[in-house]
């Protein structure tokens, strides 16, 4: 069953401060191999590169293997990664049995900034690549965040585990279904996140509108290039 309509490259991240997971996503036009003659697009993808990512280097070069991808196939890159709300309550068993709220242990401001640290040092690595680009005069990555129970009720649907070992076991299967491999849980819940990528419609929405900016784009600087060549003839 095809998975989108939409067709790009992505990089999807699970972000950490320590290691992160990450995921591109590239389209499969019948064949599954880059390098050959390309097919129609079925709405399929495939996981052309996963991994851990601790170092900064590391970051930097999917980020740089995202925009070769989408240079080669002459496709809008994306990357989308998971976002945090605050500190969380969750419904507990109190010392005298009834149910009540209690602040969730794992869910704190010292976790929530250690995280945000994390995606920091990837939103450091994406600004250098936008600025280049601008240089160039080609529009900047599509950027978008999504927050844990959003993807994971979009992928997995709302009747699923609450529990965070339940949560990754189910995103391995996930994974090994819809990709082929099994991977480790940070690196299959990144996948998840490209999943839901691609089944959101806003999404495609800001693909279609990177292509008609690339396109003014590239029509303002042809523009310039005639009117520049027209002034030198003047001379």
């Amino acid at each position: 069953m095809p998975i989108t309509t939409t067709e790009a490259v992505f990089l999807a991240i699970d972000p950490a401060l320590h290691t992160s997971g990450a995921v591109i996503l590239t389209p499969d036009y019948g064949n599954g191999m880059l390098g050959e003659e390309p097919h129609e697009f079925r709405g399929d993808y495939y996981a052309n590169e996963f991994g851990k990512v601790i170092s900064q280097s590391e970051r930097e070069r999917y980020i740089t293997s995202l925009l070769e991808l989408a240079d080669e196939l002459d496709l809008p890159p994306v990357i989308i990664a998971e976002e945090w709300d605050g500190p969380r309550d969750r419904k507990i068993r109190l010392a005298g049995g009834e149910l009540g709220w209690a602040r969730d242990p794992r869910w704190t401001y010292t976790t929530i900034m250690g995280i945000g640290e994390g995606w920091g040092r990837w939103s450091a690595e994406i600004e250098a690549a936008n600025e280049f680009r601008r240089e160039d005069g080609v529009p900047d990555i599509i950027l978008a965040r999504v927050l844990p129970n959003d993807w994971r009720d979009a992928v997995f649907g709302t009747h699923r585990a609450k529990d965070t070992e339940s949560l990754k076991a189910t995103a391995v299967r996930f994974f090994e279904g819809v990709f082929g491999y099994s991977v480790m849980d940070d690196i299959a819940e990144a996948g998840c996140i490209g999943v839901y990528a691609l089944r959101h419609p806003p999404l495609g929405e800001a693909v279609s509108a990177w292509g008609e900016q690339r396109d003014a784009l590239d029509a303002a600087a042809k523009a310039k290039k005639r009117a520049k060549k027209a002034a030198r003839k003047k001379r």
